[in-house]
């Protein structure tokens, strides 16, 4: 039971890393060029991007995290003889 509490507060904190930095990601990419369009508009809908990225990206890497924790703990379970 802990194990899987644990993986879960792992997830959760995967798929916030993941929501809160894509967006900062892709506005540094883009303000390479700091008069830029891509920049500029960047720049305006920024909020809106880590709002959008927050709500759906993040459960999304939090769920593929959760998963991949939870089959790696049932891989490692069978090497041990089934022991929980």
């Amino acid at each position: 039971m802990a194990s899987r509490i644990g993986a879960l507060l792992v997830a959760l904190c995967a798929g916030a890393a993941v929501g809160f930095a894509y967006p900062h990601i892709e506005l540094a990419l883009a303000c390479r060029e700091p008069a830029s369009e891509a920049c500029v508009w960047g720049k305006a809908y920024f909020p809106l991007t880590l709002t959008v990225s927050l709500v759906f990206l993040g459960p999304i890497a939090a769920a593929l995290v959760y998963a991949a924790l939870a089959w790696l703990r049932r891989r490692g379970r069978g090497r041990e003889g089934g022991n929980p």
